[in-house]
């Protein structure tokens, strides 16, 4: 609870009769910080609409108020820790099925980049519905451009939906982003993220095309059709396309003033990678990651980054889910 807010509500339990005009004059505020602090309250269930049938706010006291509220905090515990039990099992599902990956009938191993280029032509010339894709790294060759348009040219005139997702930082990248507008103003639908989890394909929701080993480049591929596994990363797609920017939006800040590219990058830190690691994560160069990490720190006004963790907590930057 803030101090503005503290006051307000102490002034509150003294003087029950008193309006927000009275307050903010005993207190020596303005009419505005007594409704900020009156919506902070409300927020913490230490107040409540006046029984008196009027538009004013009567204190609660702080036993009822405070039980309310951990009663409300304990569900919302709750309810995270259902979701990440269910994707706990998805994951083991998914990594269940990739123990046999080499041996499976419903997998499919490509051994060189070349194997795994030509089987997805073949896949997406095949497509009918929807090819959902995840584009993890920040530049993209000029060859594998022409390719990827002129396939992508074909889907769209069939009417396929097509939805990618790339990672934010592909605004440094001139050619890769006039790709993605490209892709946008021909009928795709294009998302950015601050990250993005692995290089993905699905196709029709019964294929999915993920690498063979997590090097960028020179890598075969494994295609899966078994139904679980394709559900298992329809939902880590979905989950990702959900929370992703539209690309031509401007740029989203949350309610902390965060990017998304900050509070991904304090999430990293709490994860505990290294300043290169979060720099290949979020497909930025190092020089980048330190500009972004000496100005949360400066608005954390911490000297290390445990201190900042710490404070990112503390002010909710960060939920305790992210440290998991």
């Amino acid at each position: 609870m803030s101090g503005t807010a503290e006051s307000v509500y102490l002034q509150m339990l003294r003087d029950r009769d008193a309006g927000p005009d009275q307050i903010a004059c005993t207190l020596g505020i303005s009419g505005a910080d007594v409704r900020t602090a009156l919506d902070e309250l409300s927020r913490l269930m230490l107040v409540e609409d006046s029984w008196a049938g009027d538009d004013g706010v009567r204190p609660v006291s702080p036993e009822v108020g405070l039980a309310a509220l951990l009663a409300r905090e304990q569900a919302h515990v709750a309810r995270r820790n259902q979701e990440i039990e269910e994707g706990r099992v998805a994951l083991a599902r998914l990594v269940s099925e990739l123990q046999n990956v080499r041996k499976g009938p419903d997998v499919e191993v490509l051994e060189t980049a070349e194997e795994a280029r030509d089987r997805l032509v073949t896949l997406t010339g095949q497509c009918t519905q929807e090819l959902c894709t995840f584009v993890p790294t920040r530049a993209t060759s000029s060859r594998a451009l022409g390719s990827s348009r002129a396939l992508s040219q074909t889907l769209l005139d069939r009417g396929v939906r097509m939805r990618t997702v790339y990672l934010e930082s592909i605004r440094n990248d001139q050619a890769t982003w006039d790709h993605a507008t490209w892709l946008r103003n021909n009928g795709a639908e294009v998302r950015l993220a601050a990250t993005v989890p692995v290089r993905l394909q699905i196709i029709d929701q019964d294929h999915a095309m993920v690498p063979l080993t997590d090097t960028e480049s020179g890598s075969g591929a494994v295609v899966m059709t078994s139904p679980g596994v394709v559900a298992a990363l329809m939902a880590l797609f979905t989950q990702t396309w959900r929370s992703a920017t539209p690309l031509g939006a401007d740029r989203r800040q949350d309610d902390d003033g965060l990017s998304v590219q900050e509070h991904e990058l304090l999430r990293l830190w709490a994860k505990g990678a290294t300043d290169e690691a979060a720099g290949r994560r979020l497909g930025v160069s190092l020089r980048t990651v330190r500009r972004l990490s000496s100005n949360l720190m400066e608005r954390l006004d911490a000297s290390s980054r445990f201190q900042a963790g710490a404070r990112a907590l503390d002010c909710g930057w960060l939920d305790p889910a992210d440290l998991s």
